[in-house]
């Protein structure tokens, strides 16, 4: 596949689990450049390497950030993302953590960083500036759409990345900047976060066998699988959509028809 030929990226959590298969799928597509952010050395050698061999032609960057340092993050996108990759097309929000006994955490990493990387996105990409308009995609949860027992925090994260989504995504927005924002809501994906979860403190540490039957009885897909539905998202999806990714189906959330604005 090549829709997205010679279009450049950013995606923040890119280096492991849904953000690394999301990177894969985006290469397929014909991505030329790609700027990877996330924690330690993640993205090792052997890691870019096989990214290579999903689009040969491709310019990786990487740059180690906590995306919750806005001062850093700031430094990152509009001086050393430009700088690499000239401009931006595709923005991709999957940077997230699961951490109930640390709320302020969950809510900086989960939502408060995904607006601040998508408000700076959005001014770098905007035709108001010269830009060249684009899209931003945020990596929500099923858990966003519906409550999990013990995970009240993260789930509410979720539910905002969600409800900014929906917000930023409108048309007036879009008319006005070029860049059209949706969110996909991956399902149980054979992730490291995910099958550490088994093993994390929650809400209600009593109720912890509820989440070990879920746990268990949840078909998985692989990160590829929500790779697959951002590049289909990128390529069809309407602003302001949200979307499910689960059980290897994409299936777009219908809400009703009022509308604001």
């Amino acid at each position: 596949m090549t829709e997205l030929r010679g279009q450049r990226a950013v995606i923040t959590g890119g280096a492991r689990g849904i953000g690394f298969g999301i990177a894969e799928e985006l290469l397929k597509s014909g991505v030329s450049k790609v700027l990877i952010l996330d924690l330690g050395d993640h993205l090792n050698e052997t890691k870019k390497t096989y990214l290579m061999t999903c689009n040969p032609e491709v310019n990786i960057f990487y740059s180690q950030c906590d995306i919750t340092d806005k001062q850093r993050l700031e430094k990152v996108l509009r001086q050393d993302a430009i700088q690499w990759l000239g401009s931006i097309d595709i923005f991709v929000n999957c940077a997230g953590v699961i951490d109930e006994l640390d709320p302020a955490r969950c809510i900086a990493v989960n939502l408060t960083a995904l607006i601040n990387c998508s408000m700076i996105a959005l001014d770098l990409m905007t035709k108001e500036k010269q830009g060249r308009g684009g899209t931003i995609v945020n990596i929500a949860s099923v858990a966003g759409l519906e409550g999990i027992p013990c995970m009240a925090t993260y789930c509410a994260s979720k539910s905002g990345v969600i409800g900014f989504t929906k917000s930023v995504g409108v048309e007036p927005v879009f008319d006005l900047t070029g860049v059209k924002m949706m969110a996909i809501c991956p399902g149980a994906t054979e992730t490291d976060m995910y099958k550490q979860s088994a093993k994390i403190s929650y809400s209600f540490p009593a109720l912890s066998p509820i989440i070990d039957q879920l746990l268990q009885s949840m078909p998985l897909q692989p990160p590829t699988a929500v790779g697959k539905a951002v590049v289909q998202t990128i390529i069809g999806g309407k602003t302001g959509s949200v979307w499910i990714s689960a059980n290897d189906c994409v299936t777009e959330v219908q809400y009703d028809s009022m509308k604001f604005l």
